[in-house]
């Protein structure tokens, strides 16, 4: 394999759509790492090491602890202070709480750190995912408010543990494993190659050099609930991937936390509790079964009551985003306009030229909205490079990508460039232009149609709101289109977010996933509440002037 072919193929097992880590090389680790827990801890017991573990696994803080330990001797202050404490306290970094619903039932959830808009670092709290809910409420319940979890000493066994070469039990002694930097890193490579989650939820997880495209984010909007949620499942299924393979190997008691007599690990002693113990999974609140999982709570003290509160919410994503009921507006006075703005039979070129410039700056609208193009890149189609106007290739970022067209936006093009052709013919205009669509200036001469002067177009009809919109609508109906789901990785392929592997070509071997792409394209106009608008039949009877 050549080096272009093989970076191609590195960037592609990365991103969206990849392979995640081998189920079973991890699981090898995963035991590794108990049994080398086991090992080591003499005065205390495994399982309070071995929570904190987890805790600082699933949320990604080893990434680049082996890499920080080459740099400088780690101490004990590099192991964080995990402590309980009550509903009605705020959110800060390594709290973890226990939330009681209505119907009785209750969840533990940690303080995940976040970064707004605004680049500040904000703590929002997040569920424990499902697959470990048996090892942390119980665990949270039996300390008590504000201690830490560890002691100096247990804290310098975790460090100790952390640098150790992990030893496999004798029992999966001939079981592949993956490096330990990997096993580290298994909840990040998860989230990279994850085809489910967003872009936006993905952006607020990784760090911005492995990003699979460092603006993909901005073009979505998600509140902190649908951010909450969207983890909450995902995160299950990277732990249930591997807790079912664990099972169908018969190690259960190889991952099992150990909290032993001879030290309490709070309030009282708790028994052993395997990893793999689904039991917690037939007692789950209403609220985290349903749409409701991500809104989190705190409680305040309201005079002598202590009454409920949904945690504010906070917005991600793309500031240029309106409201769909807007785009909808616009395109509907637009029609409108075009409608009344016909030609009488004694209309003079003038009436003509303004008509046909009307009508072209609508396709150019409608060519952004419906394909998600850049505006300042790419605004109409050239003659030479469409195949029927259902594709056509575009120059996009300095590359060539294929843009499909779908069966709304193709009519609209045949019908605008029928009353092209008929307006030519009338006014005897020339046209040598290679765009499908441009405008007429005040010399009859064609001129192409900009992205200053489609800007220009829209501030006139819409104020304040620039032809970008509606690319960034484009890619919000994409991330919550429900009958014609996409995955992350077709997202990305409408938007033109790709790296060297991904480009044109690369998708034609999947006929299926194009089909799911044509058919989410074909249910945008109705979507947006798009009429098909005839151009050419108000001139048909003016005769030339």
């Amino acid at each position: 394999m050549g080096k272009l072919q093989a970076n191609a193929k590195s960037h592609r097992l990365k991103n969206s759509g990849g392979v995640m880590p081998d189920r079973l090389g991890t699981n090898t680790a995963l035991m590794k790492m108990f049994y080398q827990a086991e090992k080591q801890s003499h005065e205390t017991n495994s399982g309070k090491l071995l929570v904190v573990l987890l805790y600082l696994w699933l949320t990604q803080q080893l990434d680049d602890f082996l890499l920080h330990a080459n740099e400088k001797p780690l101490t004990v202050d590099d192991i964080p202070d995990c402590h309980k404490v009550k509903n009605s306290d705020t959110c800060e970094a390594h709290r973890f709480k226990n939330h009681k619903f209505e119907d009785g039932k209750s969840w533990t959830y940690y303080a995940r750190a976040t970064i707004t808009q605004n680049g500040e670092k904000k703590f929002e709290w997040q569920p424990i995912p499902n697959s470990l809910i048996h090892i942390f409420k119980p665990f949270v319940s039996n300390h008590s408010y504000n201690v830490s979890w560890l002691t100096a000493a247990e804290k310098q066994q975790l460090l100790n543990l952390l640098m150790a070469k992990w030893r496999k039990p004798a029992e999966i002694e001939h079981f592949p494993a993956i490096r330990k930097q990997l096993f580290f890193k298994y909840i990040t490579s998860c989230i990279r190659t994850d085809n489910k989650l967003s872009s936006l939820t993905k952006s607020l997880l990784l760090p911005t050099d492995i990003r699979h495209h460092r603006h993909a984010a901005v073009y979505q909007q998600k509140n902190s609930e649908q951010v909450r949620a969207e983890l909450f499942h995902a995160q299950d299924r990277y732990l249930s991937r591997l807790f079912t393979h664990a099972n169908s190997l018969g190690v259960s008691k190889l991952l099992t936390l150990t909290f032993s007599s001879s030290s309490k690990v709070g309030k009282a002693t708790l028994p052993n509790i395997s990893l793999l113990n689904d039991n917690a999974k037939r007692n789950i609140p209403a609220d985290i079964t349903s749409s409701k999982v991500g809104v989190s709570f705190h409680s305040k003290w309201v005079g002598d009551d202590l009454e409920k509160y949904a945690d504010e919410s906070v917005c991600y994503g793309s500031s240029r985003l309106i409201p769909e009921s807007e785009i909808v507006a616009i395109f509907r006075h637009l029609h409108d306009e075009i409608t009344s703005s016909k030609p009488e039979n004694k209309a003079g070129q003038a009436a003509l030229i303004h008509y046909h410039n009307l009508c072209a700056n609508h396709t150019a609208l409608l060519f952004i909205l419906l394909t998600g193009m850049r505006p300042t890149h790419a605004i109409s189609i050239n003659k030479q490079s469409h195949y029927d106007y259902r594709r056509t290739t575009v120059s996009d970022k300095g590359f060539q990508r294929e843009i499909r067209i779908c069966d709304y936006l193709r009519q609209q093009i045949l019908h605008y460039t029928t009353l092209q052709q008929k307006l030519s013919l009338k006014l005897n205009l020339s046209n040598a232009l290679p765009w499908a669509w441009s405008l007429y200036d005040a010399n009859n001469q064609a001129t192409a149609i900009s992205a200053k002067s489609l800007r220009q177009f829209l501030h006139q009809r819409a104020n304040g709101i620039v032809p970008y919109v509606l690319r960034h609508q484009f890619a919000q109906s994409a991330a919550t289109s429900i009958i014609h789901k996409l995955t992350t990785h077709q997202i990305d392929r409408l938007m033109g977010h790709a790296e060297y592997g991904e480009h044109l070509g690369s998708d034609h071997v999947f006929p299926a996933s194009i089909k799911q792409q044509d058919l989410f394209l074909d249910s945008l106009p109705a979507r947006y509440g798009l009429k098909e608008l005839k151009y050419v039949k108000f001139i048909q009877q003016i005769k030339p002037c």
